[in-house]
């Protein structure tokens, strides 16, 4: 049935997760009309409504979140599928897909990859940034051969190789009492953030998760006035002395020279974090997989 194919399954995803056929047209590169005809055709073959449409955009019936379920696993397997028939391929030629979290794209992969296109130029590289939360569905869907993530997400049924360490650091004004006593680079308690104001950062984030948990732990809710949703926007802010933000080490310490901004690692055990190559199970060791890890390896030396 020809309205089952991929793309179509993914558009319809897309419209289940964003509320809107345009927004799903736009993941895919596609018009939007495209993409209406698309769901369109699929109810016309299943004989059912899947989405409701309203001026404000869609949502999905009862029949289009069972069918939703089915897309999840049937995307799943295929991406399986073409996982195991890539463990034939030779890696002459070909594309492969990264996808990765904004942390790491300000860090040294952009520099890895290029020069892993230098060393494979019968290659044709993506790179894409995402979202956190966003990883593993990339790879669930097929949309990414290898993604770069926070070690934070579930990576059940997957295979992880590790990229790099990059804890989480407080940073904040020049002269900010939390730091004044404290010799350079020496570990910051996060108990004693909570005594100041802190900069909220990314709603929902992963950041923003793991200083909530913390918070809940310690019995205590920091008092937010600033609320930001970007990298440079956080450290403007802590600089000016807004607050105390909180942010992974490779987007905290190249900022600290030559600036009035501050910054020391986390002494607690839940901001050792790290950044972890995600792959489907078994790939590994496939051909194109494995030079890149090499390449990524060799440069990080």
């Amino acid at each position: 049935m020809q309205s089952f194919d991929i793309v179509t399954l993914r558009v319809f995803l897309g419209v289940a997760r964003l509320g809107s056929i345009g927004a799903a047209a736009r993941n895919e590169h596609i018009a939007a009309s495209a993409a209406s005809r698309r769901i369109s055709d699929l109810e016309h073959d299943l004989d059912t409504v899947l989405i409701k449409r309203t001026p404000t955009g869609a949502s999905l019936t009862a029949a289009g979140k069972t069918f939703a379920t089915h897309c999840e696993t049937l995307l799943s397997q295929y991406a399986d599928i073409r996982a195991d028939l890539k463990r034939f391929s030779q890696g002459e030629g070909g594309e492969f897909r990264i996808a990765a979290i904004t942390s790491v794209m300000n860090g040294r992969l952009p520099h890895i990859v290029a020069r892993f296109k230098e060393e494979n130029p019968q290659l044709t590289i993506h790179l894409r940034e995402i979202f956190s939360q966003e990883g593993i569905r990339y790879l669930r869907e097929d949309l990414a051969d290898l993604i770069v993530i926070s070690d934070t997400a579930v990576t059940k049924g997957f295979d992880t190789v590790e990229f790099d360490h990059d804890p989480v650091w407080v940073i904040g004004q020049k002269g900010h009492p939390v730091f004044e006593k404290r010799a350079k680079m020496t570990p910051v308690s996060f108990a004693d953030t909570l005594d100041y104001e802190h900069i909220s950062f990314h709603e929902g984030g992963v950041l923003d998760e793991l200083v909530a948990e913390a918070s809940r732990k310690a019995g205590r809710v920091p008092s937010y006035k600033t609320k930001v949703m970007r990298f440079g926007s956080l450290r403007n802010c802590a600089q000016a002395g807004l607050g105390l933000g909180f942010i992974r080490e490779s987007l905290a310490r190249p900022f600290l020279k030559n600036t009035d901004l501050d910054g020391r690692p986390l002494s607690d055990e839940w901001a050792k974090r790290e950044l972890i190559c995600v792959v489907p199970k078994g790939q590994v060791e496939a051909p194109v997989i494995a030079k890149f890890i090499e390449c990524m390896t060799h440069y990080q030396k």
